[in-house]
């Protein structure tokens, strides 16, 4: 991606904070060191990934909930949060899609449930396409097609940060904006916002990232990526109170997996797993027969 150096650059200039969580630490993998949170045990393994800005804190109250029946995988992405991309990653689906096997193999898990959000979910997909031996069931939220989200990548997404090397100038200038808008279109108007967007700019503060045109330039390349899933059980959680998604149809995601089991939160926006995280836990136990 021509402008990756733009992000290699500045984030190459920062150094990393310490966590005292002895659960947090970094994988050192192709596409840089991966920030990740694991409960560790010998439960079902339930893989989850952040949708930026949201970093690992974001998902803490929901990861202390699923820790009770599941080895719970929780890591930021190449551009989210603490995992620094490097000038390998392209964000293409099927880096992203490696990369979630790769880590599976880093923390020897045979198999895993994967819990992906919004066009983090495309990569989720094509993983369970590649390696179908390798995952027991997809859960996704805020997921539509590939054609839908371009639709919405067009309506939601600033068009300067769709240039290449202008964009990622533009990012590294307005991230806390960036970061802190998007919340109030993302969740519901009535709902209280606020520690959303605290987590998200302390992490920015101690040098987080929140490479959105990385992102979005990455995803433009992939618009026409062949994604069809067909064996592997799904289920998408649909937020109807997500402003951003106002006219995204959500029945879209049967394009790409035509199995796809559809429910709708009516009182949740774009973090359905996050809003409702008691209803989330209970459908994952449900469907996971637990």
């Amino acid at each position: 991606m021509i402008g990756n150096f733009i992000d290699t650059f500045r984030f190459g200039l920062k150094r990393r904070p310490s966590f005292l969580d002895p659960n947090i630490g970094f994988l050192h993998t192709d596409h840089g060191a991966i920030r990740v949170l694991d409960t560790g045990g010998t439960k079902p393994v339930i893989l989850n990934v952040p949708d930026g800005p949201n970093v690992i804190e974001h998902h803490l109250g929901l990861i202390t909930e699923l820790s009770r029946n599941f080895r719970v995988i929780c890591f930021e992405l190449p551009g989210t949060g603490f995992s620094y991309p490097n000038r390998k990653y392209d964000y293409s689906i099927a880096a992203a899609a490696r990369l979630i096997i790769h880590i599976m193999d880093i923390l020897k898990v045979d198999r895993a449930t994967l819990a992906f959000s919004c066009s983090n979910g495309f990569y989720a997909i094509k993983a369970a396409g590649l390696f179908p031996e390798r995952i027991e069931h997809l859960f996704l939220s805020q997921t539509p097609s590939l054609p839908a989200m371009e639709k919405w990548t067009e309506g939601t997404i600033p068009n300067v940060l769709k240039l290449p090397v202008i964009g990622q100038v533009a990012n590294s200038l307005f991230e806390k904006k960036l970061a802190r808008t998007w919340y109030r279109y993302a969740l519901p108007k009535d709902m209280d916002i606020s520690g959303y967007q605290d987590t998200a700019l302390a992490a920015l503060d101690r040098g987080g990232c929140f490479c959105l045109s990385g992102l979005v330039q990455g995803l433009k390349g992939d618009l026409h990526h062949s994604l069809r899933l067909l064996d592997i059980p799904s289920t998408m959680l649909w937020g109807e109170r997500d402003y951003t998604h106002r006219k995204t149809d959500r029945t879209s995601i049967l394009e790409h997996v035509p199995s796809c089991e559809i429910i709708v939160f009516d009182d949740c926006g774009h973090f359905p797993e996050l809003e409702a995280t008691h209803r989330y836990v209970a459908l994952v136990k449900e469907r996971l027969h637990l």
